[in-house]
Formats: C-alpha cells, structure tokens, sequence
C-alpha cells in the first residue's frame, strides 16, 4: 500500500548543524544558491504527490478537467526545475542523487502520461513508484542540506512538511473512496490528519513572525478545519470528494507561500 513516510520527520533536515565541506566550497554552489535549489528539489519531492492526487481525481471522475490542467502545469515545473537543478553547479554527490531523481522521476511522468483511468488497477502501482520518486529527491535535499553546513530551520522544515501533506492526506482519501483497500487507506488519512494539525499548530505557536506569515496563517488555519471536516466522511460522495480535491489545492497554494515567506525570513 502507498504509504510515503511522514517527509523529514526525524530526519536529520529538522536539525542539521554540519561544517561546510572543503570539497563542496571549492566545486560548489555557494549557500544563497544552495537555498534556491534546496527549495525546488523540495518542491519537486512535493510535486510527485500532487501528481498522483491529480490522477485520482482523473480515475474517480472528480473535476477530472481542473485535474488535467493542474497535472499539465505540474509536468511543466517539474521539468523547469530539473533542468535548473541539472544546470546548477553541485558536488559530485549532489549530482548523482539528482540524476538518479530524474531519471525516476523522468519514467514517473511517463507512466503518468500513459496511465489508463478507466479502471483503478493501476493506482497502487502508481502511488507506490511516486512515493519512491518523492523519496529520491528527499534524499537530494537531504544532501544539499548536509553540505551546505546549515540547518534547514525548524519551522522551514513544517512549512516543507505542510506542503506534503496537503497532497498526501488527499491521495489517502481518495484512493479509498476508490474502494482500494479502504480500511488501510483511512487509516493513513488519520495519522496525516493528526500530523497536519499538529504542525500547523506547531507553526501557530513559533517565535519567527511576519504580518506575511501571520496572514498566510490566518488563511491556513480555516482552510485545514474545512478539509479535516471533509476528511472525516469517507465514502463516495461527490461534493466531499471534490471539497477535499479543491481544498488540498488550496492549501498547498498557502503552505509553499509560507515556505518562501519563512525561506525570506531565516535569510534576514
């Protein structure tokens, strides 16, 4: 079952506080590089959630035309950052993590473009190949984190976090509203629910502000009550399988404006 791990938990991103290496300063992206591109890979591991949330949707006939647009944008950025990330100057490390994430993530895409919504056989296999490739590109960011000698910051790290989840609770849901092992999938879509409030609430209560950040919150905030409501009716009904759809993509709009405005924040 599709089960991606809660992304960064317990993962050394939440504390990292290495020394810079000598080979990474001398072939390397410099660190305000190095933050931009940490940045897109996260959102790269992102993206492969929401790819599978789109097809789904497409399965289950659930604003399939928004979901096809949503996934043609999504094949687009993730192609742009790749070809940034492949662009950029990394160690010898860093470059075969990624291309090892872009090959995957290169024969994901077109088993996307090929998927047969007809018929729910393939979703499984499906979700699984995007957990791998979300797991590829989280051990890039892994990577440009322990060499950039930095910590990624504890409320960028939620913020990351948040982003995910808004894609994965989603997929969770779905996928049992598609009768795919519903009991399993239900079950996820709980430990998700509880994991986002809990680091929204963690984000609520954090020290770095801003009136940008403090409005983003003010808008998480009653987005996340709508979708965990809508999450707490299983089934097949239609208008709640198209409020969680549009109400991840809500939130996922307001978690990676929090990313970059947490991102600005740290760089102060």
């Amino acid at each position: 079952m599709y089960t991606r791990r809660s992304w960064m938990v317990g993962s050394t991103l939440l504390a990292l506080h290495g020394v810079l290496s000598p080979a990474w300063a001398q072939t390397g992206a410099r660190g305000s590089d190095l933050r931009l591109l940490i940045g897109k890979a996260t959102r790269l591991s992102v993206l492969s959630d929401r790819v599978t949330r789109c097809q789904v949707q497409r399965v289950l006939g659930v604003l399939a035309p928004r979901a096809e647009r949503q996934l043609e944008d999504t094949r687009r950025e993730v192609r742009d950052f790749m070809a940034e990330l492949a662009a950029a100057s990394l160690s010898a490390d860093a470059k075969r993590l990624l291309q090892v994430a872009v090959d995957a993530y290169g024969a994901f895409l077109k088993k996307s473009q090929e998927l047969d919504v007809s018929k729910t056989d393939g979703l499984v296999a499906f979700a699984d190949e995007a957990d791998a490739v979300g797991n590829k590109m989280d051990a890039l960011v892994n990577a440009l984190v322990v060499e950039s000698g930095q910590s990624m910051g504890q409320v960028l790290a939620t913020a990351a976090e948040l982003q995910r989840l808004t894609q994965h609770t989603a997929v969770h849901f779905l996928m049992a509203s598609a009768g795919i092992q519903v009991a399993e999938q239900l079950k996820e879509v709980e430990v998700a629910r509880k994991s986002f409030s809990d680091k929204l609430q963690g984000l609520q209560t954090a020290s770095l502000k801003s009136p940008a950040i403090e409005t983003q919150l003010q808008l998480l905030g009653p987005q996340w009550l709508l979708m965990s409501n809508a999450l707490g009716h299983p089934g097949r009904e239609l208008k709640t399988m198209e409020n969680i759809s549009t109400t991840s993509e809500r939130l996922l709009e307001i978690t990676t404006s929090l990313y970059r405005l947490y991102d600005a924040a740290l760089k102060a």
